[in-house]
Parts: structure tokens; C-alpha cells; sequence
């Protein structure tokens, strides 16, 4: 009797003490479940087409600081890097360094790129990988189209068909205050790319319906050079006269070299200018009365977006948009409303960095 007393007591004991093991290892589990992510760390690349470019420049300040902040929200550390060419027109540079990027088997690359169709099989090859892709601004695709989705995760844009549409008002509008009627537009951008192309074409289109009266040039192309595009500029000036009442420029390397020319050309007041992007060129161009308006894109905010967006994908297991394209709206930015504190950071993202 006694023995089998001894055998229930020791019974018991060994099943509380088993119980309570596995209380304290489902209690263990569940906090290494909480803590799940924590402390991990990741390598992301940010791919730029343009180590010297402004836009670039400010698309990465935008990009450090959603990596700086998803760190400190998510307990996580990035080992992060920047590479590309110098300059947007050395697209071959680029690809190249793509190929290199995908080498280093990172868990994520942000990149935007001027060469579409080269950059399709290494977009292709880098989500075959199983690495996170991410395009902002400048994907494989115009974005509005969705095309080749299937080899990027998230792509943040703003609709060149909604920057063309919106300089074709802003030059309109400024046409109607400087009371002009009629006459010759010079049409210029940087490169002749499928994306790109949107923010003449939709120019085109706007600027045909609201003042019909006004006769285009042929688009002058410049290689993303500033001094191509002051050349073009000296070129349209010179060969049009006092039938030129305006200049558009479809991003701000080709802005800058129109506000060159068009500062030295003394064209009077008569004279309607309008870009898109911003630098310092542009800005003090504004400035001065030299250009009349320039569409702004959300430089920052893109950046922002899609870091955020890749570290949220690697942290989460998966994309967390619904949609694979995400638009980042313009803004039109004037000589009157850009001291206003937001037109600022829009124009100057460097405010905004940590």
C-alpha cells in the first residue's frame, strides 16, 4: 500500500514537473515569436542611374531615411550600399553594374533605370534569384501600363502622361498672365526612352487642346548633357526669333540648359518657360523670373516609399501593397508659391535629411 502511495506521489511530481517544463518552453516559444525579426540584417543596394545627378540624390535621401527609420521601428540592421554610373547617359555602365549587384546576392536592390529593355533580363534574373526588387521613378515600364510586373516586386512612380498634361497647363496659364496669343513652343527633353517619351507626347496632346494656336517644334533630344541641351536651346532660339514665345523642358538636366540660354538670350517678358524636376539651377532660375514654373515630382516621398516598401517585404515575408504600381502625384511649383515651407522640401529634399 505504502509502495503505491511512494509510486502516485512520485508519479505526480514527475508529471508536474513535466508540465511545467513545457509551460516554460511554449512560454519561451511564444516570446521568440514575438521577437521574431529582431536584431536580423539585411543587404540592400540602392542602384542609381546617376551618382551626380540632383533628382538622384534626392530619391536617395528618401531612401536612407525610411532604412534609418524602419531600423529603429522593426529592430533591424541594414547593411546598406550605393552604386552606379555618374551619369544617367551611361546606361551600359549601368546594366553592367546591375549584372554586379545580382553577383552580390543581396535580399534587396532599389534602382530605377533609363534603359528599359536591357534592364528587363536583369530584372528577371535578380527576382529569379529570390532577391526583393524594387524600381522607383524609372522602372520597366511606364507604370500607368504595368508592364512586366512579374519581375519586380513594387514600383513607385509619378505618371509622366500627368506631368505632360500638367506643364502643358502651367505654360498655358502662363501664357494667359503674360498675355501671349500665339506663336512658336521649342520642345526639349533628355533621352528618347518609352517612359520618358510620356512627358512630351502627353505635352503635346495637352497643349494641341488648350492653346491650339501654338505651332511645336520637333522634340530636341541632348543626351542628358547640359551643354547639349543650351546648345539645342541657342539652336531654336536663333533659328525661330521673335516667333519663339516658349520653351518646355522634360526634366531638369534639360532645364538647366534652357535657363542658360534662355537667361543669356534676353528674350524680354514675352517669353513663357517651363521644366520639369528641380536643382539649383532651376530654383534660382525661378528665382529670377527666367522660368516660369516647374513640375515637381515627390523625389523624397518615392525614395521613401520604396525603401520602406523593401524592408517591410523582407521583415513581413511579403509585399505589402495590394497593387504593384504606386503613383506619387506632381505638384506645380511658381515663383509665388515657392517659399511656402512644403514647396520647399519638395524643391530642396536635402531639408529633409537625417
Amino acid at each position: 500500500m505504502k509502495t503505491r502511495k511512494m509510486l502516485s506521489v512520485l508519479l505526480v511530481g514527475a508529471m508536474t514537473f513535466l508540465l511545467a517544463a513545457c509551460g516554460n518552453k511554449a512560454g519561451s516559444s511564444s516570446k521568440s515569436a514575438e521577437e521574431e525579426g529582431k536584431g536580423k540584417e539585411y543587404h540592400v543596394i540602392y542602384l542609381t542611374p546617376s551618382t551626380a545627378s540632383q533628382f538622384w540624390t534626392y530619391v536617395g535621401i528618401g531612401v536612407e531615411n525610411a532604412m534609418k527609420d524602419i531600423e529603429k521601428s522593426e529592430g533591424i540592421k541594414v547593411d546598406y550600399e550605393v552604386v552606379g554610373p555618374a551619369e544617367e547617359s551611361q546606361t551600359e555602365d549601368y546594366v553592367t553594374t546591375f549584372e554586379e549587384c545580382i553577383g552580390k546576392q543581396p535580399d534587396a536592390i532599389v534602382t530605377a533605370t533609363l534603359a528599359i529593355d536591357a534592364t528587363v533580363p536583369k530584372a528577371q534574373e535578380a527576382t529569379n534569384a529570390g532577391i526583393v526588387l524594387n524600381f522607383v521613378n524609372c522602372g520597366i515600364g511606364t507604370g500607368d501600363d504595368g508592364a512586366n510586373e512579374e519581375y519586380y516586386n513594387e514600383f513607385y512612380y509619378c505618371s509622366n502622361d500627368t506631368i505632360g498634361e500638367m506643364a502643358a497647363e502651367a505654360f498655358k496659364d502662363a501664357m494667359d498672365a503674360k498675355g501671349i496669343k500665339e506663336g512658336i513652343l521649342g520642345m526639349n527633353t533628355n533621352v528618347e526612352n518609352e517612359a520618358l517619351n510620356h512627358r512630351v507626347d502627353s505635352f503635346r496632346t495637352k497643349i494641341a487642346e488648350i492653346a491650339p494656336e501654338l505651332e511645336l517644334t520637333d522634340t530636341y533630344y541632348n543626351g542628358n548633357v547640359v551643354e547639349t541641351a543650351q546648345e539645342n536651346a541657342e539652336n531654336i532660339i536663333s533659328t525661330y526669333g521673335n516667333k519663339l514665345i516658349g520653351m518646355y523642358s522634360g526634366n531638369n538636366i534639360t532645364g538647366d540648359g534652357v535657363c542658360n540660354a534662355v537667361a543669356a538670350a534676353k528674350v524680354g517678358d514675352k517669353f513663357v518657360n517651363v521644366a520639369v524636376d528641380s536643382d539649383d539651377i532651376e530654383i534660382q532660375a525661378l528665382k529670377n523670373g527666367v522660368l516660369d514654373a516647374i513640375i515637381v515630382q515627390d523625389a523624397y516621398a518615392q525614395g521613401y516609399k520604396c525603401m520602406e516598401n523593401v524592408l517591410q517585404t523582407l521583415v513581413q515575408g511579403k509585399n505589402p501593397e495590394s497593387e504593384k504600381q504606386a503613383n506619387c502625384p506632381p505638384v506645380v511649383i511658381t515663383k509665388d508659391n515657392m517659399d511656402e515651407e512644403e514647396m520647399q522640401d519638395l524643391l530642396d529634399p536635402t531639408r529633409l535629411q537625417k
